[in-house]
């Protein structure tokens, strides 16, 4: 993954739970990115990580109320989802 997308940092579990055991044979990709999150270059790699990406996760979803999608299909939800992240920007672009 890392080798098409750069440095990847994601998510394996929730915070303040025990984390789950992962399968290196059957998930090598997964079993690489949890020893990387057990470093201290990877913990803060992933503190970044959190306060660029949830941010604007929570606020479309607390204030601009997407819980869910009304369309079905990929290729709707990719475009609902482009409009919203464009609501978004033109809404920070008004403060600016």
């Amino acid at each position: 993954v890392a080798d098409h997308h750069g440095d990847v940092i994601v998510a394996l579990g929730r915070e303040g739970r025990e984390d789950a055991k992962v399968n290196a044979k059957t998930h090598p990709h997964t079993a690489a990115i949890a020893a990387k999150l057990k470093t201290e270059q990877g913990d803060a790699a992933y503190r970044r990580r959190k306060s660029i990406v949830e941010a604007p996760n929570g606020w479309i979803k607390a204030v601009m109320g997407l819980r869910q999608f009304s369309m079905r299909g990929l290729d709707k939800v990719q475009a609902e989802w482009k409009l919203v992240c464009m609501a978004l920007n033109l809404r920070r672009m008004a403060y600016l």
